[in-house]
């Protein structure tokens, strides 16, 4: 059922116009019932996350009815036929009363849909994919809004959709997919293993011109990897991380009981100040390279070593740049106070192929990261070898993770994420290059910008793949009020000047 609004409504400081309300399925027989695992504690690591918003700007410099009868009923049927092998994003998330444990839920039928609303908007689309920061309030008008929850007659239950759809069309300019999908069905590279799936599936009907299901159905899923899932034994928990989660969840501390108010899926709040900005800042190959060759041998110097830190990888070394910028620009007044104060870095290892989760494929979907942190006290970071020291034991983690495991100190997971996450002191790097975000490519090229909407409130950022198919390069986002953004972006452009 499509609705029509006339009529330009303000989101922040942009106008934006409802073109079409649709509910996207699967076709028709395409995906039965079916009754899903339960959830694994790398799912629960996520229940109570925000919502992840990611958008993918693409340019098409045509009117919006050639974008309405060409592209549009492409993304559609294309979405269609994907999400009968990723169906587990058409279910719903149940927070039953305790003990019963959350699962997630698919019943094939009518109201097994994505909503995939279209509107078109009068904003600059130079302004929205360029560099230079932007106000969060008006990004987030190109994410949709989820589905509330629905709660159960007899008061037990709550359900949560999980993803919803939004594309934005600039006339003669560009369009813009945004996505808000809940953590708990997905991580990172499960998701852009979607996206990717999404777009090969469009990109193909658009070269073919092939428009009709009945003709493209036979052969889904022969043009890109199809999702594993977990079985029920996949994925072991010896040291039963999912019973501390959930009595976290059943029986929270006062503080914890703060967070996950403000941060689980019912709640209305959100994590950013009404004056945050999203900025992104680049390094390109040569950059990278000069970055991870001063590191090397700044580290050289300091330590008299005869071995260097050699084959540091981009993921190390702008991580480091980034986390000690992001330290130093927290505070410019009294820096010195707290010197002895421990700071925390935050990585996700993904834990597809390592050696304790063999079983676990490469496509595998679902969540499968694990958290690992990095402490350091402040007067290191903000020293001299601040960047060099950040890199080491940023490196250090990660030999240790192939050496140990990823499971080692596993049973404290879900008491370091509150306590080294929230307390303003920690930060963490939600993407990676690896994951390729500029490589989805829906039949009109490369994305023009990517950007993930989850970063509010100054604790966390991403590192991109180079949006211009430069490899080695990367694009790093950080959203700050304006003082902080401003502040890190002094100290970045200062470090590049010494690289």
């Amino acid at each position: 059922m499509a609705h029509h609004d006339h009529d330009y409504q303000l989101h922040g400081a942009l106008q934006f116009k409802v073109l079409e309300n649709y509910q996207i399925s699967p076709p028709q027989g395409s995906v039965p019932t079916t009754t899903l695992p339960d959830l694994t504690f790398f799912d629960y690591l996520y229940l109570f996350s925000s919502e992840s918003k990611h958008i993918f700007l693409y340019e098409f410099p045509y009117p919006t009815h050639h974008f309405l009868e060409t592209i549009l009923p492409c993304l559609k049927q294309s979405l269609s036929l994907t999400l009968q092998n990723f169906f587990p994003f058409l279910a719903t998330l149940v927070l039953p009363p305790e003990p019963n444990k959350p699962y997630l839920h698919y019943v094939a039928n009518s109201k097994s849909s994505i909503p995939f609303t279209v509107v078109e908007s009068t904003v600059d689309f130079n302004h929205i994919v360029s560099d230079y920061p932007l106000d969060i309030k008006d990004m987030e008008s190109f994410a949709p809004k989820k589905r509330p929850a629905i709660v159960l007659e007899d008061g037990t239950s709550n359900l949560f959709p999980l993803v919803a759809i939004q594309v934005t069309l600039i006339s003669n300019s560009g369009f813009c997919i945004g996505i808000n999908y809940h953590h708990v069905v997905a991580d990172g590279f499960a998701f852009m293993h979607f996206m990717k799936s999404w777009a090969s599936v469009c990109n193909r009907l658009l070269i073919t011109k092939k428009i009709s299901e009945e003709e493209d159905d036979d052969d889904e899923g022969k043009h890109y990897s199809l999702p594993i899932f977990n079985d029920g034994a996949m994925i072991q928990d010896p040291n039963g991380i999912d019973l501390c989660f959930l009595n976290l969840m059943w029986k929270p501390s006062p503080f914890l009981s703060k967070m996950l108010e403000r941060y689980k899926p019912s709640s209305s709040k959100v994590m950013h100040t009404n004056s945050e900005f999203k900025a992104t800042f680049k390094l390109n190959q040569v950059q990278v390279d000069k970055l991870k060759h001063w590191v090397s041998l700044k580290h050289y110097e300091s330590t008299s070593s005869s071995v260097a830190l050699q084959h540091l990888s981009t993921f190390v070394a702008a991580s480091a740049l980034i986390w000690v910028c992001w330290v130093k620009s927290q505070d410019t007044t009294n820096i010195e106070d707290d010197d002895d104060e421990l700071y925390h870095f935050l990585l996700v290892a993904d834990c597809r192929g390592r050696y304790e989760f063999v079983s676990i494929p490469s496509t595998y979907f679902g969540n499968c990261v694990a958290p690992a942190y990095v402490t350091m006290k402040k007067r290191h970071l903000v020293g001299e070898n601040g960047i060099v020291e950040a890199a080491k034991v940023i490196e250090n983690k990660l030999k240790d993770l192939e050496k140990n495991g990823v499971m080692k100190g596993s049973e404290t997971w879900p008491l370091d994420f509150t306590e080294k996450l929230y307390t303003k002191r920690g930060v963490v790097a939600t993407c990676t290059p690896e994951m390729g975000l500029y490589e989805t490519d829906f039949g009109v090229g490369r994305p023009k910008k990517c950007e993930f909407l989850g970063l509010q409130g100054g604790m966390s950022f991403t590192i991109f793949d180079s949006k211009d198919n430069n490899a080695g390069g990367v694009e790093v986002g950080m959203a700050f009020e304006r003082t902080k953004l401003n502040n890190f972006d002094a100290l970045f452009q200062q470090s590049m000047k010494i690289l």
